[in-house]
């Protein structure tokens, strides 16, 4: 028996990711799985249909976060502890933002020069 569902709609220009169930290890691996391979640019991944969670699977599915360029992410139904582990692992559960607009543009960093 799965310990966790996880059903994708898209809805305009959003892919919404739905789990429900219990969300440890290898459901993260596997949200992180299809959130890296996600075409659309905006995701929304709802954990309000949750009913528990294992520390662990934070840790993996925050990592994947991190590392997803070019994509605007909305966490939605999570509860206090889970907001909080979220930012122990750098992840303001927030706002969850990689486009390339607001990165600076690469003429405002200073060149390195070499001193002899």
């Amino acid at each position: 028996m799965p310990g966790c569902n996880i059903e994708r709609e898209v809805i305009g220009g959003t892919a919404r990711y739905r789990v429900c169930g219990k969300f440890e290890g290898g459901c993260a691996w596997d949200l992180a799985g299809r959130i890296e391979h996600e075409p659309l640019g905006e995701l929304t991944l709802d954990f309000s249909q949750c009913g528990e969670f294992v520390d662990y699977g934070i840790a993996v599915l925050a990592t994947a976060l991190l590392s997803i360029p070019d994509k605007t992410i909305h966490l939605e139904g999570l509860r206090q502890h889970q907001v909080r582990l979220f930012k122990y692992f750098g992840v303001d559960a927030d706002k969850i933002e990689h486009r390339p607009e607001h990165a600076p543009p690469a003429g405002d960093f200073p060149l390195a020069s070499e001193v002899a």
